[in-house]
């Protein structure tokens, strides 16, 4: 079997031209055919931004290692390096690959699997920092099945962001409330035949938040709240009508 040499690349970027903060990307791709003569491969590609610059330095370490755990699945405590994390779990898949497909040549009629994971930074507001990570993965079957995790980012002290620490004490059963009542508006005027089918009182905080200009953007991802077809669900409340609840 041969193995392709997978390609890693790393660069830095400005985020803005008024903005000293900076960001490297790192990169790795890879096809791996399961067999010389055979069409099934594994296909495999990383994009990860990160920190890299304009802030202090233990700012800088907490955004990267909250990166790293979050993307490769780790526990904050155990991440390390982001490329070798990242060649570690290269090599991780490609074995987890080669021992579930190897005896199956002829037996399936699809062997190819894909693992794309993709991270980036999405947008600064007031003192938070955006970030956001798309988990693509196929092993078989009529789809594959897709993740995205939000990450709020402290601009200076690299520390995230939770519902815990933005909310004050006894926010949970307002905070969701408000969720509701708009995921029912926004579907009443976007597609009120699929109402029925939202499962309403799960739309509540989940952890997986963005925040901008608009308010404070909950992420549900597919099959949380609807059928898979329907994909991912957004649910945006103003920060007007979230103020009460503020720390």
């Amino acid at each position: 079997m041969k193995r392709l040499v997978p390609a890693i690349f790393a660069a830095i970027l400005l985020v803005s031209a008024c903005d000293t903060f900076k960001v490297g990307v790192f990169e790795d791709e890879m096809i791996l055919p399961l067999e010389g003569s055979q069409e099934d491969s594994l296909f495999y590609k990383v994009s990860i931004q990160y920190a890299s610059g304009g802030m202090l330095i233990p700012a800088m370490e907490r955004i990267n290692n909250t990166i790293v755990a979050q993307a490769f699945d780790m526990e904050d405590s155990d991440a390390a390096n982001l490329e070798e994390t990242a060649v570690q779990y290269r090599e991780n898949l490609i074995d987890e690959y080669i021992t579930e497909n190897s005896g199956m040549i002829g037996k399936m009629p699809v062997l190819s699997w894909e693992d794309n994971i993709i991270g980036e930074f999405t947008g600064k507001y007031k003192g938070w920092r955006n970030y956001q990570i798309n988990y693509y993965f196929y092993r078989g079957g009529a789809h594959g099945s897709s993740t995205c995790s939000q990450i709020v980012f402290d601009a200076k002290t690299g520390e995230p962001l939770t519902e815990d620490t933005l909310f004050a004490e006894g926010y949970f059963e307002n905070v969701a409330a408000l969720m509701q009542a708009q995921a029912k508006a926004d579907m009443e005027a976007e597609n009120p035949d699929v109402l029925d089918l939202l499962e309403l009182d799960l739309v509540v905080p989940n952890g997986n938040f963005s925040v901008g200009q608009s308010g404070v953007m909950w992420l549900f991802q597919p099959d949380d709240l609807l059928p898979h077809a329907f994909g991912p669900l957004c649910v945006t409340v103003s920060w007007d009508k979230l103020k009460p609840y503020l720390r």
